[in-house]
């Protein structure tokens, strides 16, 4: 269903930019007794009922330690109490002051109101707060349906979900994942997960960054970055569905939210691939090339490539290139090899052909060695072939050939191929950051890979880890501009991250964002045994459903799995289309020797989804075996 409410908190996230009102209120709620409570120790448990919060501030030895030595009351009930009186005081004094409605919630109350999405609030300030500030933002267009304090919940407010619970089921909505709770505080996302809404943390002018406007936008560039990324990185350990920057890039949310009701298929392909959720909200955001902060992230990328790959900085560096993945193999071949070079190409699919097309299209002495489909790479008919053609300068393999889903080792190879002065290029599109792979120990010169593959990023860039000893020899090589990897590499390092050309920008921060939850997953190891539990799960179903694999286990990657049809009349258009409907979308077959399909692992699949697709294709009549006349 489509989100039908969002409920906001107040200070920090609707009004007041750094939730100062109620941080200037604790302190001198204290001071007033002559108590002084830093201001981090305040801002620790932000979004409290404020009562709640004044007992947690007396929980710290030292609080409690400055009030008994004052000479006050030593009973805590009093002691609280009489802190929380003297705190309503305080924050009256300073509510009005703090009212101003944040940048971006004007035009969302609009929007809100357009779609007929119903807004209410819950708060940690009490009910006389809340009617103080109410003709304020009414005046400014934000009018909330329902105010809800702990007042209405028997004295419990976050992060316990009953002052969330108690609003939506005032707006008499059923469903909690239709509603929306945004707020500026760890409290504020335990209370939406704890309600099973979706909880969504505004990073901006947030409790978390604590600053005021003016001063937070007097900071460098670099600096707000830092704070935005860890106030988000904070949001998300909290269990935050989504974060965002401002009240704005809400919007662009809800929208998103809204098109994901609509049951969008599950992608069981090599890439493009299903990607997550976080993975496409960063996507709603425009940025431009120029920024400072877009250069820095292209860099933090580019470093951070090297580490997945186990690359040691100091010997190898990584290229971005614009386009898909066929791009970067393109101009990482242009770029390598020489006019006076020549290129053995270990073929046994159409990516290694499609090497092969490349090479003649560019006029590079090539050697094709083809192993045929179902077979490895060996590094003994490699070894062979070279002893045969001494001219050959380069090499250039597949990895992971998704044609047929079968992974070629590379090792022994790859050193062996060093060791003897070949400048070795591995396509590595379908499984670097989904299998294990160490650059450096392979001693590799160019491995190349995608943005919309295992890292789980959307199409937009490909990129390349290469050896800088070996790259800086090839300056000249490249027989077009765009696809000079050299002259993109010298870029990057000479203008501090800057791409040549105009760059996927939205699919750059995509990127970031599916790197930053590969981390989170465990990294490669992690993700390399999801796939591979996926893989397992796939084959052993499907043979139980009389689907047989093409490639022995031997060979199978946990990329993508071929299957033989089941029967000679079995119908793959209308199978497609059977499972399309339910929700998936696999590839047909790329073999030309057998009559294949093909279902990925990799993206964002799980168990669960794996057996839900098993299931529709277990209960899908074209899957049937067909009895031929003879």
């Amino acid at each position: 269903m489509a989100i039908q409410a969002v409920v906001f908190d107040w200070a920090g996230t609707t009004i007041d930019y750094g939730s100062r009102a109620p941080i200037i209120a604790f302190q001198r709620a204290f001071a007033h007794f002559g108590i002084n409570v830093p201001e981090a120790v305040i801002r620790a448990d932000v979004g409290l009922d404020k009562a709640e919060h004044i007992a947690k501030l007396f929980a710290q030895p030292d609080t409690w330690a400055a009030w008994v030595h004052s000479g006050h009351n030593e009973e805590r009930d009093v002691a609280i109490q009489e802190v929380y009186q003297q705190f309503q005081t305080e924050i009256r004094a300073v509510l009005t002051e703090t009212g101003q409605l944040k940048p971006g919630m004007q035009s969302l109350c609009a929007y809100l109101q357009l779609k007929h999405i119903a807004v209410a609030s819950t708060s940690g300030y009490t009910a006389a707060m809340i009617e103080q500030l109410v003709p304020v933002v009414h005046a400014q267009g934000y009018q909330p349906v329902i105010n809800v304090t702990s007042e209405r919940t028997a004295g419990i407010g976050r992060p316990q979900a009953d002052m969330l619970t108690y609003a939506i089921q005032h707006l008499q909505i059923d469903d909690p994942q239709t509603v929306i709770k945004v707020g500026d505080t760890v409290n504020d996302i335990l209370e939406g997960k704890n309600a099973h809404a979706i909880s969504v943390g505004v990073v901006v002018g947030s409790n978390l960054i604590g600053m005021s406007e003016a001063e937070f936008v007097a900071l460098p560039e670099s600096e707000q970055t830092r704070l935005k990324e860890a106030a988000r990185e904070t949001f998300i350990k909290a269990g935050a569905d989504y974060t965002i920057d401002s009240m704005a890039d809400l919007m662009p949310l809800i929208e998103a939210l809204d098109q994901k009701a609509l049951q969008v298929p599950l992608l069981l392909t090599p890439g493009p691939l299903t990607t997550s959720a976080s993975v496409k909200q960063t996507m709603l955001v425009d940025h431009g090339t120029w920024d400072e902060e877009y250069k820095v992230l292209t860099q933090s990328i580019r470093r951070a490539l090297l580490a997945v790959g186990h690359a040691d900085p100091e010997l190898y560096t990584s290229v971005l290139v614009q386009g898909s993945g066929s791009f970067g193999v393109e101009a990482t071949l242009q770029t390598a090899v020489p006019d006076n070079g020549t290129l053995l190409i270990a073929m046994n699919g159409a990516y290694g052909q499609r090497m092969a097309t490349m090479a003649t299209r560019l006029g590079i002495n090539h050697v094709d060695l083809d192993f045929g489909e179902t077979q490895i790479v060996s590094a003994e008919k490699v070894l062979n072939v070279l002893h045969q053609h001494p001219e050959v300068t380069h090499f250039a393999m597949v990895h992971s050939e998704t044609t047929t889903g079968i992974l070629n080792p590379l090792t022994p190879l790859i050193p062996q191929l060093t060791e003897m002065g070949i400048v070795t290029i591995v396509d590595a599109m379908s499984s670097f950051g989904g299998v294990p792979i160490d650059v450096t120990q392979l001693g590799v010169d160019y491995l190349i890979s995608s943005a919309n593959k295992c890292i789980q990023g959307v199409p937009g860039f490909a990129f390349v880890l290469a050896k800088q000893l070996t790259l800086a020899t090839t300056e000249g090589n490249a027989r077009s501009l765009s696809l000079d990897l050299y002259d993109q590499w010298r870029c990057f390092e000479e203008e501090a991250g800057k791409w040549r050309f105009t760059s996927p920008t939205h699919t750059v921060y995509a990127f970031r964002q599916a790197l930053n939850e590969l981390i989170e997953e465990g990294g490669v190891a992690a993700r390399h045994a999801r796939y591979a539990a996926n893989e397992k799960q796939l084959c052993q179903g499907m043979l139980a459903l009389g689907f047989e694999p093409l490639l022995p286990t031997s060979v199978q990657s946990p990329i993508i799995t071929s299957f033989k049809y089941p029967a000679a009349r079995f119908d793959f258009r209308k199978f497609y289309e059977a499972l399309k409907l339910a929700g998936f979308i696999i590839y047909p077959g790329k073999v030309s020797k057998a009559k294949t399909f093909r279902i990925g692992n990799i993206g964002e699949i799980y168990p669960d989804d794996i057996q839900h697709l098993l299931q529709v294709i277990a209960k899908t009549e074209v899957a049937q075996p067909v009895a031929v006349n003879e």
